[in-house]
């Protein structure tokens, strides 16, 4: 009877004794990152997603494109290994498809670059090869600075790029330029720009060619292409623009002269930031139209094939994406040189321009 009525007390005390003890223990709990975080709900990272890393470009012949960017561009070649073949499903090709891969950088550049891919045993059209500026789909071109326009223009002419018009100058704002649009076999242009004055700061890389640094879509409807990229994707302007030329003539996307200061031009450049480096250029004309080359904007088709944009959450886009009724075309983990293992998808914009979000893992 006595260990009975003192066994009440003694659970009563053990109890007082484990409560006390844990109440000392909390403040190690949470201090411990994997304990907190398996009692705190961790917040979700808020979605970033920076200007485009890399243009990709589809080619006839990965070898000879890398040689001009090398011997004329000054550009080097920062990777040549065999492409995981995860690209494949990312780009929805068949499994026999044969695929041979470089990756370039202006040197000194940690960005801006290009990255060509060849691909074999797969019927394949050239994406702008027969095109105007103003003809609607793909991705038209990508801009790059360079050091002379004339000698640019002398060599790659030699090398059988061509173009409706020859290098143009004009003033645009407070800046004198030159410019010229141009265009190989593949249907892959450049828009390339000299300064003239004032003396052009802050490219301590220029030798010969510059970095990626911006790059051209002509869309068919403005508005709907800038709801995709500022509404859903939150890009911000860097700069807006409408009319025509001011005076008529020689222009740097071929109008016929006599209508050049009759059809005016919408343009908008977007980045993530703001900002002119890695941005996404918005072009439409109104009172040209052309044809609509959209529907081969894609792989496994020869041109500038996609644009990639670097995300702290993936997860966060794809639901970004989705609610905003986006359809995510292709998803892969993948290696992907020099970010190394990535999670990458792919979508398409209004104009059904292919792009491509990548994270690192």
């Amino acid at each position: 009877m006595r260990l009975m009525s003192k066994q009440p007390q003694l659970v009563f005390k053990t109890t007082i004794n484990l409560f006390f003890c844990c109440l000392a223990l909390l403040p190690f709990i949470f201090s411990s990152p994997t304990m907190a975080a398996q009692i705190t709900k961790t917040k979700e990272t808020p979605l970033k997603i920076g200007g485009f890393s890399e243009t990709v470009m589809i080619v006839s012949n990965v070898d000879a494109a890398s040689q001009f960017y090398q011997d004329i561009a000054g550009w080097h070649v920062i990777d040549n290994s065999p492409a995981d073949n995860h690209l494949l499903n990312l780009w929805k090709l068949p499994a026999h498809t044969k695929v041979k891969q470089t990756l370039l950088a202006n040197k000194g550049a940690t960005t801006g670059f290009i990255r060509l891919v060849e691909l074999q045993g797969i019927k394949q059209q050239r994406i702008r090869a027969n095109t105007q500026a103003w003809d609607v789909g793909g991705i038209f071109d990508i801009n790059m600075r360079v050091k002379s326009m004339d000698e640019t223009f002398k060599k790659m002419q030699q090398h059988g790029w061509g173009s409706n018009t020859e290098p143009v100058q004009f003033t645009f704002g407070p800046f004198v330029v030159k410019e010229w649009i141009v265009k190989n076999s593949d249907g892959i242009a450049f828009a390339l720009i000299e300064r003239v004055a004032p003396t052009l700061e802050g490219w301590p890389n220029l030798k010969k060619f510059s970095r990626v640094f911006n790059s051209t879509q002509v869309v068919a409807d403005i508005d709907k292409s800038l709801h995709f990229y500022q509404n859903i994707l939150g890009f911000k302007t860097y700069l807006e623009h409408k009319g025509a030329s001011k005076e008529a003539g020689p222009n740097v996307l071929g109008l016929p002269h006599n209508i050049a200061t009759q059809v005016e031009r919408s343009v908008y450049i977007l980045h993530p930031e703001g900002k002119n480096e890695g941005s996404v250029e918005l072009l439409q004309f109104h009172g040209a139209i052309g044809k609509n080359v959209s529907s081969l904007a894609q792989p496994p088709n020869i041109g500038i094939t996609t644009l990639r944009f670097p995300v702290n959450n993936l997860n966060a886009l794809k639901k970004l994406l989705t609610d905003n009724n986006i359809k995510i075309e292709s998803q892969q983990k993948m290696h992907l040189l020099p970010y190394g293992l990535v999670h990458i998808l792919s979508v398409k914009t209004p104009d059904n321009t292919w792009l491509e979000f990548y994270q690192e893992i």
